[in-house]
């Protein structure tokens, strides 16, 4: 007799013995799956990943061409998606009344403020554009939020940054406010 473990895993498999199953149970077994009747076909899906199953690198590239075209298709669709929005849009042939706020932690005796404007933008007064691109004045200032309204009328459609600067003492704060104007 010769040592099991020299001889091949075949041989060795095959040696093995197994007790068929008793009660009929191979007999019952095919009869259940015989009444059963052929299983569904797949469906698309699994067709699919069937189709791709050794095709590693296809998922991720198709699923950044489906990215790009969704991307372009927004873009297309909406031309000021990935530009920041404006904080107000001026009608171009009309007057807006743009509030500035300036917020103080405390009151303030004096604050210098300089609202300045881009071509494009004009201030507006008495029922006519003035001439200047800036304006500067002194005032005091309350705790807690100070409107300022500036009249603004819009030459031409576009996008336009308005300046303001606030000086109290020997502290400054710059800020542009995003202008819109728009047709209509």
């Amino acid at each position: 007799m010769s040592d099991s473990r020299t001889q091949p895993d075949s041989d060795r498999l095959r040696a093995l013995r197994v007790d068929p199953l008793d009660d009929g149970f191979q007999a019952s077994l095919h009869r259940r799956l015989a009444a059963a009747g052929p299983p569904d076909a797949p469906g698309l899906w699994w067709r699919l990943r069937e189709a791709l199953a050794g095709r590693h690198l296809l998922w991720p590239a198709a699923g950044a061409a489906a990215f790009a075209a969704l991307l372009l298709l927004a873009l297309a669709t909406r031309p000021g998606l990935l530009s920041p929005p404006a904080d107000a849009r001026v009608p171009a042939t009309r007057v807006a009344m743009v509030r500035i706020n300036l917020s103080a932690d405390v009151a303030v005796a004096s604050a210098d403020i300089r609202v300045s404007l881009p071509p494009g933008l004009v201030f507006w007064a008495n029922g006519q554009a003035l001439p200047d691109r800036s304006f500067a004045w002194s005032q005091p200032l309350q705790a807690g939020g100070n409107d300022i309204p500036i009249a603004v009328r819009g030459e031409r459609p576009g996008r336009y940054r308005m300046t303001v600067v606030a000086r109290i003492g020997a502290a400054q704060l710059e800020h542009e406010v995003t202008l819109e104007v728009v047709d209509g």
